[in-house]
C-alpha cells in the first residue's frame, strides 16, 4: 500500500472518529439536559411544598390572631373602642399631612 493510500485510510478513520465523539457529546449533552431538567423539577416541587406549607402556617396563626383580638374585644369592650378611637385619630392626623 502506499503512502498516500495510507493517509487517506488514517484520515477516513480520523474522520469517523470524530463522527463518533459528536455523537457521543450529543448524546452527553441530551443527557445532561434531561438530568437537569428532572432536577429542577423536584427541586421546584420542594419549594412549592415548602410554600404551600408556610402559607398554611401564616393562615393558622392569622385566625389564632383573629380570635385572640376577639376575645379580647368581648372582655374588654369600652378598652378596645378607646384602642380604635386612638389609632384612628393618629392615623387620620399623621396622612392629614
Amino acid at each position: 500500500m502506499t503512502e498516500a493510500a495510507k493517509d487517506k485510510i488514517d484520515l477516513s478513520a480520523i474522520g469517523e472518529d470524530i463522527a463518533a465523539l459528536k455523537r457521543d457529546f450529543a448524546g452527553l449533552l441530551e443527557h445532561t439536559k434531561r438530568t437537569a431538567s428532572a432536577a429542577g423539577s423536584g427541586a421546584a416541587q420542594q419549594l412549592g411544598g415548602e410554600a404551600e406549607r408556610l402559607y398554611r402556617t401564616a393562615v393558622d396563626e392569622g385566625q389564632r390572631q383573629i380570635a385572640a383580638v376577639g376575645r379580647q374585644v368581648e372582655e374588654q369592650p369600652l378598652r378596645s373602642v378607646l384602642v380604635a378611637f386612638a389609632v384612628g385619630f393618629i392615623a387620620a392626623r399623621l396622612l392629614s399631612r
